[in-house]
């Protein structure tokens, strides 16, 4: 389980480079029993990370974008007022009304929610209200406003439906089966619109770009230690040395009169923005020109072949 921070580029505007900044390891209830550790699940794990962060930014406005496997209670309730959540919701989740305004003062509690709204797959049956995708051509979303009672009382959400023709069935390109005919999405910032609440989620995608490049170019998960402690300190230390980099290149590329984006890819006529190969090349050469390059320190004795005397043969006859 981590956490990733997206630090725009002002060299190329809409652009962003993925840094890390939360780190937990995820272990099966039986693997915990089995090290007699505490069982937490990823929701848990998750909220850890973002309370850590808002604890360290008190007066800044973090929003998190999640999958729907962290749109849960675990991970969602009471959260801190500065952290927005934009995240995907249940196509089966119920959604309520706001509660109306009290007009006089009555006795009792008042309301934590209004009528019923129904969830996203009866809404998506609703015949008017409905418009184009902003990006995607023959599909159409819609806007409510509401409380999601079970996960997040008492927090107003905006849920985003999109709806698709149940006949289409084409597959898309890069996709490994055809997009599901309702979707849902939600957030707590009230001030997102729909086209914003669909632009942000799609950035959730960089998680996964991310642990690919942590893969290639950090080396993430090929430690050779089975311990826990051991697994968590070494690929932290991936991560921060990784988040250095990202951070130094940032900061380069910002005074740099000229970057060639096409010199480790000719082929890739198109690409407008860097990405983590040319972080790591770019810290490389820096590295060689100030004279700093891996050195062993040790150096193994390479074994050497014994010669055989020239009579070998004749004594072993």
């Amino acid at each position: 389980m981590w956490g990733i921070l997206r630090v725009p580029l002002p060299r190329w505007p809409q652009h962003c480079l993925s840094v890390p900044i939360g780190l937990s390891l995820y272990l099966q209830e039986a693997q915990a029993r089995k090290r007699k550790m505490p069982y937490r699940s990823r929701s848990a794990l998750a909220r850890e990370i973002v309370d850590f962060v808002a604890a360290q930014l008190p007066d800044r406005r973090i929003r998190v974008l999640g999958d729907g496997g962290y749109a849960t209670k675990e991970c969602l309730r009471k959260l801190p007022a500065s952290v927005h959540v934009i995240s995907r919701l249940l196509i089966t989740a119920q959604l309520y009304e706001l509660p109306p305004a009290p007009v006089r003062p009555r006795r009792g509690r008042p309301p934590k929610k209004g009528p019923l709204l129904g969830s996203p797959k009866t809404l998506a049956r609703k015949r008017s209200g409905w418009q184009p995708h902003p990006t995607e051509a023959g599909a159409t979303v819609q806007a409510w406003e509401g409380r999601w009672h079970s996960v997040l009382p008492g927090r107003p959400v905006r849920m985003v439906v999109v709806r698709r023709p149940t006949t289409r069935g084409v597959r898309q390109p890069g996709q490994r089966k055809p997009a599901p005919p309702v979707e849902a999405f939600f957030t707590t910032d009230l001030a997102l619109s729909l086209e914003e609440i669909l632009a942000q989620y799609r950035d959730r995608w960089a998680v996964e770009i991310t642990i690919r490049d942590s893969n290639a170019f950090a080396g993430l998960g090929q430690d050779q230690c089975r311990k826990v402690a051991r697994v968590v300190g070494a690929n932290t230390l991936r991560l921060v040395l990784a988040a250095a980099r990202t951070l130094w290149f940032v900061e380069q590329a910002s005074r740099a009169d000229t970057l060639d984006l096409q010199r480790y890819r000719p082929w890739y006529r198109q690409k407008c923005a860097p990405s983590q190969l040319d972080v790591v090349w770019a810290c490389r050469e820096a590295l060689h020109e100030a004279g700093v390059f891996p050195i062993p320190r040790f150096v193994p004795e390479l074994a050497e072949i014994p010669q055989e005397p020239e009579n070998a043969l004749p004594l072993a006859a």
